[in-house]
């Protein structure tokens, strides 16, 4: 307790014995005369002062007591802290109003190999990986536009021996009170192993879809098959149990007996068409050529429908790597469907063009009826035909053909106008 009046103490006792030696010399051995008012004045005040500045010397001397725990708490707290900045999982960043590091914690050095010294007083969009540079140049500019005060950003960071790493950012951002940008400290948190999850988890549920897809196409081509196939076997039953009955042959009987098998070969030959692996042989031929070839074949029914064929043909031969028969089935398949679909009297027109310079679209277009919108998305499917007696197995595999020669079908097509159909192939063009 006393510790806290060792300057008032001290300067009591000095002034005591000084004061006393002073009388001693001045009215003892000189014997000067005492002077009670001037006397008493003069050493109130000097007392006065001697124990003001005790006083100052013992405050002096317990602020400076405080002040040095102080500095202790603070450094030891800044210990505390530094170690719980520097042991931190995520990685702690601070930066200055023109973007550049004030202050990391050791996390950087395990997620991208650089040191913290060396990246001290660089600028933060140096460490973001070459092809996102854009978006941290897009996230600053939009911090300055919209002062916005918090910000998360998935980004990557170049790590210093090549490569990147995938990170999350969730900084904080302050301003001045002229409403510039200030400072800027957020954290970097790892997140490849989330997103590799996030990726596993979507490539399961994608491969789940696909396998029930395909298990709903088997279940829908089974029952399609059951009822392309049974259809005949029910009337070639029914007539072989009336030729069994009748004890004779009957050859109008044989004759539908027949063509039921017929239908029955059929669909397994379209069946085995779209499922056997194509293994062709892609040759130069002129598409021109080919049209030409599948015109003459069928001129004859577009002439007993009563309908013209316009071919605006090219001035130059068009090349395409292709197996020539299988794209003449493709032409013979779409042309029969448009003659069909017009019925009676009507047009159809084949235009080639080579609008890119890699690909050959050719339209082959009608006035028939059209097809609804409806029906066009399930143009293709296996089994499926609005023809009272169609397989549904022709266009699925005119789409498989060009698929196979890398190019698409696409369909186009308004009620009571007509329908277009583009087929589009890769050209040829290396001399042989």
């Amino acid at each position: 307790m006393l510790k806290n009046y060792y300057g008032r103490i001290i300067a009591t006792t000095f002034f005591i014995i000084a004061f006393s030696v002073w009388n001693i010399i001045y009215y003892g051995l000189n014997g000067y005369r005492f002077n009670i008012f001037l006397d008493s004045s003069y050493t109130f005040i000097l007392a006065i002062i001697v124990w003001w500045l005790g006083s100052y010397f013992d405050r002096s001397k317990l602020l400076y007591e405080n002040l040095r725990k102080s500095e202790e708490n603070i450094k030891k707290l800044l210990d505390e802290t530094d170690y719980i900045f520097d042991n931190l999982d995520q990685v702690v960043f601070q930066t200055d109003k023109s973007g550049q590091i004030t202050k990391l914690n050791q996390a950087w050095v395990n997620l991208t190999g650089y040191k913290v010294h060396e990246c001290i007083g660089s600028q933060l969009t140096f460490f973001i990986y070459h092809e996102d540079e854009w978006i941290g140049n897009k996230m600053f500019s939009d911090l300055t536009a919209s002062k916005k005060s918090t910000m998360r950003q998935e980004l990557r960071l170049r790590k210093i021996e090549g490569g990147y790493v995938l990170v999350e950012m969730n900084c904080k951002v302050t301003y001045d009170s002229f409403g510039q940008l200030f400072s800027t400290v957020g954290t970097f948190t790892d997140i490849t192993e989330r997103k590799q999850s996030e990726q596993e988890i979507l490539q399961l549920n994608e491969n789940l879809a696909k396998r029930s897809e395909k298990l709903r196409v088997v279940s829908q081509l089974s029952a399609a098959i059951a009822h392309e196939v049974r259809n005949p076997l029910t009337s070639i039953s029914g007539f072989i149990q009336l030729l069994n009955e009748q004890k004779q042959i009957d050859h109008e009987y044989i004759e539908i007996i027949l063509k039921e098998i017929a239908k029955i070969e059929l669909v397994i030959a379209d069946l085995l068409t779209l499922s056997k692996p194509q293994t062709v042989t892609l040759k130069k031929y002129d598409l021109i050529q080919i049209i030409d070839y599948v015109l003459t074949l069928i001129k004859p029914m577009a002439q007993k429908h009563r309908i013209v064929i316009k071919f605006n043909k090219a001035d130059t031969p068009i090349w395409v790597l292709a197996e020539e028969n299988q794209l003449k089935l493709v032409f013979i398949n779409i042309i029969k469907n448009a003659i069909e679909a017009i019925n009676y009297e009507g047009v159809i027109e084949i235009v080639p063009s080579l609008a890119c310079h890699d690909f050959v679209s050719i339209y082959i277009k009608d006035n028939g009826p059209g097809i609804p919108e409806e029906i066009i998305k399930h143009i293709g499917q296996p089994f499926y035909s609005t023809k009272d007696k169609g397989t549904g197995l022709g266009l699925t595999t005119c789409f498989k053909i060009i698929e196979i020669h890398k190019g698409k079908i696409h369909i186009t097509s308004q009620v009571k106008k007509g329908t277009t159909i583009e087929l589009i192939l890769p050209q040829y063009l290396r001399d042989e």
